[in-house]
């Protein structure tokens, strides 16, 4: 097993308190693996003092300022593009780490195919399962992220498969994190942009695992909420939803998912849930956006020899799985 140095990239907006709480974690984590790293933190235009905390508590951290509120994937983005060391570990600030966190997972980068590996992300003070391996979804055009699973009596040998990395804790392959460009900024400010990275790593014939020994807490309430008003959560999820759709199905599946669309969208209105024609508006306008996504994937593909179906990355992680006895929450 070849050691691995480590940049770990923390998005933070308002999180003074979350980082004075965490950040002690993350220093242990990384001293106890013994690998050679650098924190860098890319700051949101936050308004509280987190800035002035990290100039004076952390001044060896690499500290980038947004100068607007940009959102996620924008802001992670900076602070990837300024990573130098082998592996990107990208981190929320609301997560405290294990000591032993990083020690089981260096081992899967002896793989030429490994994008990444996640952890196992438990309650802050109820210790309950809250992350594990995310579960290959797929019915007729309807992708789904949300699913969660573990597995019974797993060995050390076998390498557990994840649709996709939490952008909560995921080490990934740099150079490849590069070759992606970081996460979709189509998605900001928020949602979905780890499953489409997942997506497209397993599409290029990478692979993302779960590490089940791996662990690090976090704490139950949402952050998003606490920002943002009801409203634009629900517009911009399903808007991001859509997106992620018409960026991955291709054939018959995205034929079939413009039709699901245009039906939901008249219940929608019957319902008056109007939230859904602001939520499409705004995907019209990401058109362009879309279809250049889509270009790249489709070139990524061709230079490197391989390009695969959304529905061929489901059945190959579930062949993967075939015979396991699987716990999905």
């Amino acid at each position: 097993m070849n050691q691995k140095s480590i940049s770990v990239v923390i998005p933070n907006y308002n999180g003074r308190k979350l980082l004075e709480e965490n950040l002690p974690s993350v220093y242990k984590a990384l001293e106890y693996c013994k690998a050679e790293y650098e924190i860098i933190i890319a700051d949101d235009c936050s308004t509280d003092d987190s800035v002035a905390f990290l100039k004076d508590r952390y001044p060896e951290i690499i500290l980038l300022i947004n100068e607007v509120n940009k959102g996620f994937s924008p802001t992670i983005n900076l602070g990837i593009k300024a990573a130098t060391k082998d592996l990107v570990f990208a981190l929320n600030n609301d997560v405290m780490l294990t000591p032993e966190y990083f020690v089981d997972q260096f081992r899967y980068f002896d793989s030429e195919n490994t994008f990444g590996v996640m952890g196992k992300i438990i309650g802050l003070t109820d210790h309950k399962t809250q992350d594990t391996a995310k579960y290959p979804y797929i019915k007729g055009a309807t992708i789904k992220g949300t699913i969660n699973y573990s597995l019974e009596n797993s060995s050390k040998s076998f390498w557990i498969p994840s649709f996709f990395l939490s952008g909560a804790n995921s080490l990934v392959d740099r150079k490849k994190l590069f070759t992606l460009g970081g996460f979709d900024e189509i998605y900001a400010p928020f949602y979905n942009e780890d499953l489409d990275l997942g997506i497209k790593a397993w599409r290029l014939g990478w692979k993302c695992y779960y590490e089940p020994e791996a662990v690090c807490l976090h704490p139950n309430s949402a952050t998003i909420s606490k920002y943002h008003k009801s409203k634009k959560i629900k517009v911009t999820s399903f808007r991001n939803k859509v997106l992620l759709h018409l960026i991955h199905l291709e054939g018959l599946y995205l034929f079939l998912y413009n039709i699901q669309l245009f039906f939901n969208l008249a219940l929608k209105i019957l319902s008056f849930k109007f939230y859904y024609i602001t939520a499409l508006n705004e995907v019209a306008l990401r058109k362009k956006d879309i279809a250049a996504t889509r270009m790249k994937i489709n070139e990524l593909g061709k230079f490197s020899g391989t390009k695969k179906s959304l529905p061929a990355v489901v059945k190959e992680i579930r062949r993967q799985l075939s015979g396991k006895k699987i716990i999905k929450f």
